[in-house]
């Protein structure tokens, strides 16, 4: 079992570094109990966090496909109603068009997934040293660490945009889409284009997704209604969930700006405020919804099954010692 940390009588299990000296209690108060147990270093919490990552977007990536075409399609003729969008997709591309761009998205979510967690481990060891084992310390270390994986994420996710918005075929593969991103928006256009945006939302993401699903496990498991799998996984639903409703906006201007592949061109204002007004002006206030089923149908898919196997995996080398 996880290092794990009693906030206000909640078990709150995260991975750690392996020297992170254990938590004191706070006192007869309450505010922060102890529940010091075996750390998992923050090498195992890189491997389990990226193959956690990348099994579940592939388990969800249809759903995200589905998200990203309806973000990218606001204001046109495509369908609205993911049902709908759906049958057209498969009609027009078949089994393909859901999976467009799927093994750069894989591999590049095993490096931001695993980013996020080893950030978070050393994060927290950091800002509980300052401010005690609080609430706000875990929020900032979530912070801090979405900022960090925005880096990883920003060009994985360029790509994933360009690829999903259009037809099946329409790239032999993930490195052509990356060739023609280069030739027509440079290097810094695949790199950079959108950061600002995704860090905008990672950062508050990151806060809700972290924070959300150790409060939620923690609360699961000390209720003991389901079996521990059950838990993992509600709680893995629960948070992702979390992460995305408050910020799905910024991710709708930040779609608009990736999707392009030569950023919209010169005529074209390509900043998030600009971005944002084109969305007011062609679709009002529903605009910065498009997709939001099927983003949070992928969101409770993609990590409750990357909670269950980050936590399988890391509980594996705790049981056996590795």
């Amino acid at each position: 079992m996880l290092h794990a940390v009693l906030w206000t009588h909640a078990l709150i299990p995260m991975p750690m570094p392996a020297r992170m000296p254990a938590l004191q209690s706070a006192g007869p108060r309450g505010n922060v109990r102890c529940a010091a147990e075996a750390a998992v270093p923050a090498a195992v919490s890189l491997i389990a966090g990226s193959l956690g990552g990348a099994i579940g977007v592939g388990v969800a990536y249809p759903l995200d496909t589905l998200k990203t075409k309806a973000q990218s399609s606001a204001g046109s003729t495509m369908p609205s109603n993911p049902f709908a969008l759906a049958a057209q997709i498969f009609r027009a591309e078949g089994v393909a068009g859901f999976y467009s761009g799927v093994s750069t998205t894989m591999l590049g979510q095993a490096l931001i997934k695993g980013a996020l967690f080893f950030v978070y481990g050393f994060a927290r060891t950091f800002t509980t040293g300052l401010l005690g084992a609080t609430t706000l310390a875990l929020c900032l270390a979530a912070a801090f660490s979405g900022a960090v994986s925005s880096l990883v994420m920003c060009p994985v996710e360029r790509v994933k945009c360009v690829m999903q918005a259009r037809p099946a075929g329409a790239f032999a593969n993930p490195l052509a889409c990356i060739a023609e991103l280069v030739s027509r928006d440079g290097a810094s256009g695949l790199i950079f284009r959108g950061l600002g945006a995704t860090v905008a939302r990672e950062m508050p993401a990151c806060t809700f997704y972290l924070v959300g699903y150790e409060l939620a496990k923690a609360a699961l498991l000390a209720s003991g209604a389901l079996p521990r799998t059950a838990a993992l996984l509600l709680s893995g639903a629960i948070a992702g969930a979390a992460s995305w409703i408050p910020v799905y906006p910024i991710d709708v201007v930040k779609t608009q700006i990736q999707v392009e592949l030569d950023g919209g061109g010169d005529e074209t204002d390509s900043s998030f405020v600009g971005q944002a007004r084109r969305l007011w002006r062609t679709g009002g206030f529903l605009a910065f919804w498009d997709g939001i089923g099927p983003k949070l149908a992928r969101a409770i898919v993609n990590h409750a099954v990357t909670f269950l196997v980050f936590d399988a995996l890391c509980g594996l080398w705790l049981r056996r010692g590795l």
